[in-house]
């Protein structure tokens, strides 16, 4: 989907007038928000947690995306920008100046159309619908739940929050829980009273690293939504945080420069590595969460890499390309990527394998490096490797095009001889 252009809200943030942002740019990941929502409750003051709970059609943020909105200040995260944004925050404002309640109280679920009416003035860039849920946390209540959410941030521990949209069994709505694996078994903190079979079907979206509505059935069964969504069931969100990814750069060249600021801004636990202390420091990485110099293979196996490591290789030569490949490879990282032109990746590819690397295993290598969008220069070969990386943590399509190309098939749209700027009656047509 294509992101509305970069639109906020008025003086206030209480309208749903469009004019510039000036909040979500120092919200790099998911342990930033919970760390400020925990400030807003340790000052005790409540907040409204604005989450996209799910969508149809083409929206901006999927399903998990979520905005605080402070009763002072501006709001921070986002769930997609616009005047779809600013609908939600005319909504979530009036939540704060409720009175305290004893008791959970049910989410408000607003509907943001994106569709829109081309013939007006203001239209919205994508096409879609998304459920928001705006629910409100309490000082008293909730200051606990949001402090283990943020050590599971701060921790890049796995975790879930898990919420009752509606009436499950004795469970009430807005009761909320924070989800996590403890020696293979998910438990819930604080403690809520559902099966055994519910929690283990809820903890797969914790396995899956993917945010899920849930429907819960009349006989205990837990279906998806997506499934389930004619059944009038009562419904559960569960929010997943994977825990903050790692973005490895092994190499302290020019690409890994431009690559270390991409990472850092699309949320990931950058970590820079060279065996070059003039090339390896803060100076030239100011982004980079941990900076690390000495021999490749000694520093790389010194590291924690798991499946939420994405290992970039860009070093100055091949032999410690491949040296750093094979110190990386065997600990299964979610992606491994290595440059080289394709005469010399094939190469480099045949001595792993040579060298008692399955092939299955090899296969898993990104190289040449990123995605083709005919880069050159240092900034864009380290797009094209962004690029790359985001379609495998988003699990996208293998055969990327260009979303205009996707949707135009056979070609740009073409206007009548006619069409003039300005004039709303010409209509393009496909080619």
């Amino acid at each position: 989907p294509g992101f509305p252009l970069l639109l906020g809200y008025g003086d206030t943030g209480r309208g749903s007038r469009c004019v510039s942002p000036r909040y979500s740019d120092r919200i790099h990941g998911v342990e930033d928000l919970w760390e400020r929502a925990e400030e807003i409750l340790a000052d005790g003051k409540p907040f409204v947690l604005a989450t996209i709970i799910r969508t149809r059609g083409s929206v901006p943020r999927e399903v998990g995306a979520k905005m605080v909105v402070p009763p002072e200040g501006q709001p921070f995260g986002t769930i997609g920008g616009g005047c779809g944004e600013g609908e939600v925050l005319r909504r979530a404002y009036p939540l704060l100046d409720e009175p305290a309640a004893s008791e959970p109280s049910p989410p408000r679920i607003v509907q943001v159309d994106l569709t829109g009416d081309f013939d007006q003035d203001e239209i919205q860039v994508c096409g879609g619908v998304m459920d928001v849920a705006l629910d409100r946390w309490q000082p008293a209540a909730h200051r606990d739940l949001v402090h283990t959410l943020a050590e599971a941030a701060r921790a890049q521990r796995p975790a879930a929050l898990v919420t009752a949209l509606d009436q499950v069994n004795g469970v009430r709505p807005g009761t909320k829980s924070c989800m996590a694996v403890d020696g293979g078994a998910a438990g819930l903190t604080p403690a809520v009273p559902i099966s055994e079979e519910t929690l283990e079907a809820f903890s797969e979206s914790l396995s899956s690293g993917k945010p899920q509505l849930y429907a819960v059935a009349p006989h205990g069964g837990v279906q998806e939504d997506a499934v389930a969504r004619k059944e009038n069931w009562p419904r559960v969100f569960v929010d997943v945080q994977t825990g903050v990814q790692t973005l490895l750069i092994v190499g302290a060249g020019h690409i890994a420069q431009p690559l270390c600021t991409l990472g850092a801004q699309l949320g990931f636990h950058t970590v820079v590595v060279d065996d070059r202390w003039a090339f390896a420091n803060r100076e030239r990485f100011p982004d980079a969460a941990d900076v690390r110099v000495g021999p490749f293979e000694e520093v790389l196996n010194s590291l924690t890499i798991d499946a939420r490591t994405f290992a970039v290789v860009v070093t100055r030569g091949h032999v410690w390309d491949e040296a750093s490949v094979k110190a990386v490879l065997p600990k299964n990282p979610a992606y491994v990527g290595m440059i080289g032109s394709r005469r010399r990746s094939k190469r480099t590819l045949e001595r792993l394998v040579e060298q008692g690397f399955r092939p299955e295993e090899v296969a898993r290598v990104h190289t040449p490096l990123g995605l083709d969008i005919g880069a050159e220069t240092p900034a864009e070969i380290a797009v094209a490797i962004a690029a790359e990386i985001v379609r495998a943590r988003r699990r996208g399509p293998g055969d990327t095009v260009s979303l205009a190309a996707k949707t135009r098939p056979s070609g740009p749209f073409k206007f009548p001889l006619g069409a003039v700027a300005g004039n709303k009656t010409a209509e393009p047509v496909a080619s």
